[in-house]
């Protein structure tokens, strides 16, 4: 699977400044070039990745929801819901968006908070039925991620 990191593409990253733990029945995993984040896999591969990047402009909430909305949008995904969810103990923007593939419909969700100059972003993604699986885990795992 495939999935587009459009957040990557707004932020760049920098030395990490947050602690993630796995979700209830995830493997972590490591990328060691990728200092600046964490990720695990279930068992029937989805996937969840906690990320942090330094923002490049400064710019409040309501900006980088509108710009994550809109680059969604033309990167032709579905918004199917929005979160309500705290990251490092502050709310956070929270989406999940649906994208068909050739084998049928992706999840994808994406939970984000402004801490000072830096951006905080959960991300996770999988087969829809995998993924409304694991939702729960999933959240209960972004609730638990701190901030330093």
């Amino acid at each position: 699977m495939k999935y587009i990191l459009i957040l990557s593409a707004i932020f760049l990253s920098s030395c990490a400044t947050f602690k993630a733990q796995a979700p209830e029945n995830f493997a972590p995993y490591c990328d060691c070039w990728l200092e600046d984040n964490f990720r695990a896999v279930s068992s029937d591969g989805v996937l969840y990745r906690v990320s942090e990047y330094d923002q490049e402009a400064q710019a409040s909430v309501d900006f980088w929801r509108e710009a994550f909305l809109l680059k969604m949008k033309n990167a032709n995904y579905k918004q199917e819901d929005s979160l309500s969810v705290t990251i490092g103990g502050k709310p956070a923007l929270g989406y999940i968006f649906s994208f068909a593939n050739n084998t049928g419909l992706d999840l994808y969700l994406v939970a984000a908070v402004q801490s000072k100059d830096k951006m905080f972003v959960v991300e996770a993604a999988g087969e829809s039925v995998k993924f409304e699986n694991r939702k729960k885990d999933i959240l209960d795992a972004i609730s638990k991620v701190s901030i330093d």
